[in-house]
């Protein structure tokens, strides 16, 4: 769990958080997969900012999303584990680093 995250002015603000991983099919699958939930996400409160592959590694991936809190993170992942896996995304190689604002 986060504590509460605040911006230089004090505000509170949602996370953002910066994902990593490895896919297990081509980009192009996994790109449609990923645009294809975007209406799942946004009921959740997820906002993504960026998606897209290393340039010279086209099965890492990278995402920049907004989240209103960790905790709704984790239960969108929970809750969503099968389309993530079948989309091509290796769950196992996930790397997730909170930014600040």
């Amino acid at each position: 769990m986060l504590p509460v995250i605040q911006n230089q002015r004090g505000e509170q603000h949602m996370p953002t958080i910066l994902m990593t991983a490895k896919l297990e099919k081509p980009y192009a699958d996994w790109a449609k997969a990923f645009d294809s939930h975007k209406s799942a996400r946004e009921a959740a409160g997820i906002r993504a900012i960026y998606r897209g592959h290393q340039l010279d590694v086209p099965d890492t991936i990278h995402v920049l999303m907004s989240v209103p809190s960790m905790e709704v993170m984790e239960a969108f992942i929970a809750e969503h584990g099968e389309t993530i896996k079948n989309s091509g995304h290796n769950v196992e190689s996930t790397k997730v680093t909170v930014c600040s604002d």
